[in-house]
């Protein structure tokens, strides 16, 4: 399948850390030689209409423009380690895939649990519906039925309410910078 060959394409066009952080570099291999294998093993379940979609979203990836296109951030939050690639089953990488796709991201969650970053879906005023029996703001969330692509981490089934934006994500001091699929410079000892 072509989708196969543009993504070794991609491998090979995906920027590396500096040059100076020889083991950040040999992390970014790994993550990407996961992302691929992955995607692998998720194209098995994708039908021929998925299948056009998603080797339509790598498209940009693949013809040079890097960190564009609907897995650009994806791919760029997991290189700068404002994120990581768990081992994900082809179920939840297949869900994962297919929702960077829709027009419907707003942006994206990392779990506090596991490092996996995720998209979450627009969800304007007019589409929130107060929760039975729930009253905004008293007891313990959730108090609205808001869209959402996930109702909970697809790796660790983590709540969706403990999740952070990404982009505040730099430096260590979280328990998943330290597990594999990580890219960024681990957090050490505290």
């Amino acid at each position: 399948m072509k989708l196969k060959h543009r993504l070794q394409r991609l491998a090979d066009k995906l920027p590396p850390p500096p040059p100076d952080r020889t083991e950040a570099q040999k992390r970014w291999e790994r993550v990407q030689d996961r992302f691929c294998r992955l995607l692998g093993q998720a194209e098995d379940l994708f039908s021929p209409d998925e299948d056009a979609a998603v080797e339509q979203g790598f498209r940009p990836l693949t013809e040079g423009r890097v960190l564009e296109g609907p897995y650009g951030r994806w791919l760029g939050h997991l290189m700068e380690g404002r994120c990581r690639l768990p081992e994900l089953n082809p179920e939840a990488m297949k869900a994962l895939l297919l929702a960077w796709l829709s027009s419907e991201v707003e942006g994206s969650w990392v779990c506090r649990g596991c490092g996996l970053e995720y998209p979450h879906r627009k969800a304007p005023l007019s589409q929130w519906r107060l929760l039975p029996g729930k009253v905004p703001l008293v007891g313990s969330p959730p108090w609205y039925d808001l869209p959402a692509f996930f109702r909970a981490c697809p790796h660790c089934g983590a709540s969706d309410f403990d999740v952070e934006w990404a982009h505040p994500v730099t430096g260590g001091g979280r328990a998943w910078q330290e597990l594999d699929g990580y890219v960024g410079v681990p957090a050490g000892p505290a």
